[in-house]
């Protein structure tokens, strides 16, 4: 029998091999029962995870939709709205800034300059507009991702502040 002869047989269908013996064990089974632990607590926690201290200091990526840092004796909030960031939507940066006494800092004026440095994507620099006792500008967030968003704060009197916040679209 030659090439042009033969017959195609499809292949029998395999059946897979049995699993070793050691990922039968109960310390594999409790290993990776934790890790699924591990993976769903991380994957509930939400914006609400790391309200506290990681939030705070800023150190925490996405960790929070209303981190707060200070700089030059000003201390700055930015609250994105909604909870969590949406890729590919327009949100909203609600900014305070209060000064080292705790008082808002009223007539100072505010911009807003997201960037997705992995993709050397910017996502639209924006002033801030005075709305009650902060400021508020759009947030447009191209697409999910880390995102840094760069506040800079000119008041009235006194040094200009730039911070940055890392946030992550959803």
């Amino acid at each position: 029998m030659n090439r042009r002869t033969a017959t195609a047989q499809p292949a029998a269908p395999r059946t897979p091999a049995p699993l070793p013996a050691l990922s039968r064990t109960p310390a594999v089974r409790r290993s990776a029962l934790l890790a699924a632990a591990v993976l769903a607590i991380g994957a509930l926690s939400g914006c609400s995870s790391g309200a506290g201290t990681a939030a705070n200091s800023g150190s925490a990526k996405g960790a929070s939709c209303n981190p707060t840092k200070t700089n030059a004796g000003l201390k700055i909030t930015l609250t994105a709205t909604p909870c969590p960031l949406q890729g590919g939507k327009t949100g909203t940066a609600a900014i305070t800034v209060k000064d080292s006494d705790g008082k808002a800092v009223d007539g100072a004026k505010v911009e807003v300059n997201p960037e997705m440095a992995s993709m050397k994507m910017k996502g639209g620099d924006q002033s801030a507009a005075a709305k009650g006792d902060g400021y508020e500008a759009k947030l447009v967030l191209g697409m999910s991702g880390d995102w840094k968003v760069t506040v800079t704060v000119t008041p009235p009197t006194g040094q200009k502040a730039t911070t940055t916040f890392e946030l992550t679209a959803k």
